[in-house]
């Protein structure tokens, strides 16, 4: 007797099974209701996000980290391509995702964040998801694989159309599993294949929904066409080498055990996809190979649990359909969601030594990255929720976030703009005492204290200072959701560390004279900040310039940050001294 499910869904099949031309497509019945979904939503929104952060400026990549830290997994992927053979620059390895990041561009870490973040959401569903994500996993790096032994394309782009190509059949077996089931007992059957399988009991093939959800997302067209691609039927390069991977899994993973020498399929495939692709079978090898070891390590850095007997059976597989005893990747071990793969002191250590290694001017970081090295370090490093960087406006009066990275940190980056004053919010208050302070490690917070952790949601935060030749520049603060547990002594150090090597790469750029202005600023400002002129400045910024010099900065490092003449501020120290000892001559 069919459920209730089951004659909804027959009525959704109206628009291609012969129904009135009006009823509605069932592709988009499907997706409707998929996005209606309790959880989907979310997975949407990070992909859109990813999806859309698409240029290289300090906005975008901000962004980007914040997707890409969220994520353990992928925060390790992006540190792993960057020092991979194809986009690793120097001996030196990369440790910092950040730092990751500024070397393989927005474009790229945009797509290998798509493809990680659709393998995070579904892999961890359900027995029968995991093993089409390790399906769809072992599609992309083939494609990845077969761009980087070809030379052709961008592996990352390989990669994205590859792990995005059985989207459809992925949707249709986390959403609607009941119909899943009657495709695959149909299959098992041997009369017909899934294709049309599917498209008897759906109204459409899987590709038909993958598509109209990459369209949706607003995917490139390279993967949308890569969906669409099957044995001969490509148009370009991009697509032969999605379809090629794609067929490549099939015929080692997905036979029938009964269809015969697997050694038939395999070689079915690379015959063709030779014209295009001009594969060896040594190449092939390799790339099965290689594929093999990244979707083990990946499922690793996911924390996923794969039993050993499922990666030797599929190791097995791939040594049948090669026709080799062995591969050279030896046992393979069990991968437990509870394996440990960075100790805390190490990450740190790693982070800390990235940072320093950019310190000198000449190493080709600005302050806006070295900034963002520093958030990276104690967000990881220190465990901390939040970690934004503030920076004094050029005449020293306010203190605003200039970047940040951490859970819900857009929001308060708009928050934090608080006047420099001792009567302040608690940041500059606390900035203005020149020492770091963590509460309530240090001490009990106070009212004013407490109301501003109230506001933000939070159970405990830490300011850094950044003080620079005995001047205050900024500093790095820190947050905690939770009230528990406080950072110990060795964090607390970690990130005063950190903040230290913040305050040499200015010490740094102030001393070579060559680095661009940019790099000089003491108030790490925007190079883009066009200085004021003299003769329309206000009163006040006078006079804050003014106290700048009685404070004992250096007149030439307030000329350079405020674009006025040294004999003009010497001239209205001049008179704001003159006007005072009249005023004290008068009293």
């Amino acid at each position: 007797m069919p459920t209730t499910t089951d004659s909804t869904q027959q009525q959704e099949l109206g628009g291609r099974n012969n129904g009135p031309s009006d009823a509605i497509d069932p592709v988009k019945a499907r997706l409707t209701r998929i996005l209606e979904g309790r959880d989907f939503p979310a997975l949407s929104q990070q992909i859109i996000e990813t999806i859309t952060a698409l240029d290289d400026d300090a906005s975008s990549l901000q962004r980007l980290t914040n997707v890409v830290l969220r994520e353990y997994s992928l925060t390790l992927s992006v540190v792993r391509t960057a020092n991979s053979a194809h986009y690793r620059r120097a001996d030196r390895q990369i440790q910092s995702a950040t730092r990751a990041m500024m070397l393989l561009g927005a474009r790229t870490v945009r797509q290998l964040a798509s493809s990680l973040l659709l393998f995070e959401n579904y892999s961890r569903r359900s027995a029968g998801l995991k093993e089409l994500m390790l399906l769809s996993l072992l599609t992309a790096n083939h494609a990845r694989e077969v761009a980087t032994r070809l030379g052709r394309g961008e592996p990352e782009q390989a990669h994205l159309c590859g792990m995005f190509r059985n989207l459809g059949e992925v949707l249709i077996a986390c959403h609607f599993p009941d119909d899943y089931a009657r495709i695959h007992g149909i299959v098992r059957t041997g009369k017909q294949n899934d294709g049309a399988v599917a498209f008897s009991v759906l109204g459409f093939r899987y590709e038909d929904l993958g598509e109209e959800m990459c369209k949706y997302w607003g995917m490139p067209d390279s993967v949308t066409a890569g969906i669409r691609a099957r044995g001969n039927s490509f148009t370009c390069e991009d697509s032969a080498i999605t379809a090629f991977s794609h067929d490549l899994t099939n015929a080692i993973y997905r036979r029938d055990a009964e269809r015969g020498d697997p050694r038939n399929d395999l070689n079915e495939v690379i015959t063709r996809y030779s014209s295009r692709l001009k594969l060896t079978r040594v190449q092939v090898r390799e790339i099965v190979e290689s594929a093999l070891e990244e979707t083990r390590e990946l499922f690793a850095n996911a924390r996923v649990s794969v039993d050993a007997l499922r990666m030797r059976q599929l190791s097995e597989a791939a040594c049948s359909a090669l026709g080799v005893p062995a591969l050279g990747n030896g046992e393979w071990a069990a991968i437990g969601s509870d394996d440990e793969h960075d100790k805390a002191e190490a990450l740190r250590e790693r982070l800390r030594q990235e940072l320093e290694s950019k310190v000198d001017a000449d190493s080709g970081c600005d302050l806006g990255q070295i900034l963002l090295l520093a958030i990276e370090g104690m967000l990881r490093g220190g465990q901390f929720d939040r970690v934004v960087a503030c920076v004094l406006s050029p005449d020293r009066a306010r203190l605003r976030a200039r970047s940040g990275l951490g859970a819900g940190v857009e929001s308060l980056l708009a928050q934090f703009d608080f006047p420099m004053t001792h009567q302040g919010a608690p940041v500059p208050s606390a900035l203005l005492q020149r020492k770091p302070l963590y509460l309530p490690t240090d001490r009990a917070m106070n009212a004013a204290e407490l109301q501003f952790a109230s506001t933000l949601g939070i159970g405990q935060f830490g300011v850094f200072p950044i003080v620079v030749s005995g001047q205050i520049v900024g500093c790095l603060y820190g947050d905690r959701v939770a009230r528990e547990p406080l950072p110990d002594k060795i964090t607390l150090q970690y990130a005063v560390t950190l903040t230290d090597l913040v305050v040499k790469a200015i010490h740094a750029r102030r001393r070579d004279s060559s680095t661009p202005a940019r790099h000089q600023t003491p108030t790490v400002a925007s190079s883009a900040q066009t200085p004021v002129q003299p003769s329309t400045m206000t009163v006040e910024l006078k006079g804050a310039l003014v106290l700048r010099l009685l404070q004992g900065e250096a007149v030439a490092a307030v000329a350079a940050s405020s674009g006025v003449p040294v004999a003009q501020l010497e001239q209205w120290r001049s008179d704001f001294m003159a006007g005072a000892m009249a005023r004290l001559g008068g009293g």
